[in-house]
């Protein structure tokens, strides 16, 4: 899944997911990144209920003004613990 990650100075990486909207995630370090997402992705699923959009293509996201000033990844998400849709 895309995920827009961004860092104010002295704070942890924030990561959000343009497909899930209020789904982010924190990391202290960038080696946390992906853990937090996986986690922040299956804690979205189980409280929301819905069934997991498949993900953008990212080429199309990077043109969205909202997200600037950060940088984006593409995170394996395991999707099998939650629904699909």
């Amino acid at each position: 899944y895309p995920a827009y990650v961004h860092q104010e100075k002295d704070s942890a990486y924030g990561v959000t997911f343009p497909d899930l909207p209020g789904c982010f995630a924190a990391a202290d370090d960038a080696q946390g990144i992906v853990a937090a997402a996986q986690e922040a992705f299956e804690a979205h699923f189980h409280e929301a209920g819905d069934l997991a959009p498949p993900p953008s293509d990212l080429s199309q996201l990077t043109r969205d003004p909202a997200y600037c000033g950060g940088n984006w990844m593409q995170v394996e998400i395991d999707v099998s613990k939650v629904a699909q849709g």
